[in-house]
């Protein structure tokens, strides 16, 4: 096998792990917007597994990359193949590149679910706070109890 081959081998298997990726990572939207814990925590621990073996493919292909070719980059390392090879390395260094920004889109929908549910979890707790902290039908001679500014402890497993 070539030396050529073997590129196109890794580039391919990057692309591909990518494409696992980015499918996990939809399916951890799905979690958040399903808001079930279980689903999420078993959703987040197959993306993590995703991308770490992404990592690794991405790696190797770097490793072969930089031995052979410096500080080329990957678009400039395709248009350098061999004939037979260009067209083939071309499209998968394109699909890569697409993949990567629909899971930068995907990533950055991800972070907005979660902010979105950390921001409705801060509402509750004020509310909880509010709730705790008020005396209503009570006539308050000394004026108004102010909400406490401490936090609320909040296990994990809530």
């Amino acid at each position: 096998m070539s030396e050529w081959q073997r590129f196109a081998e890794l580039l391919d298997t990057e692309d591909r792990l990518l494409g696992a990726v980015e499918k996990a990572a939809l399916d951890l939207t799905q979690a958040l917007v399903s808001n079930s814990p279980a689903q999420i925590d078993g959703a987040e621990r197959r993306l993590e597994a995703q991308r770490l073996l992404h990592t690794a493919a991405y790696r190797a292909r770097m490793t072969m990359q930089k031995n052979g070719f410096g500080e080329l980059t990957l678009s400039q390392v395709c248009a350098y193949a061999p004939g037979p090879l260009r067209r083939q390395l071309g499209g998968t260094a394109r699909t890569i590149a697409t993949r990567a920004i629909a899971l930068k889109m995907t990533v950055a929908n991800n972070r907005a679910l979660i902010v979105a549910g950390l921001e409705r979890l801060a509402k509750t707790v004020a509310v909880l706070q509010r709730a705790g902290t008020e005396r209503t039908g009570t006539y308050k001679r000394r004026g108004i109890i102010p909400p406490p500014t401490g936090s609320v402890l909040v296990s994990r497993r809530a």
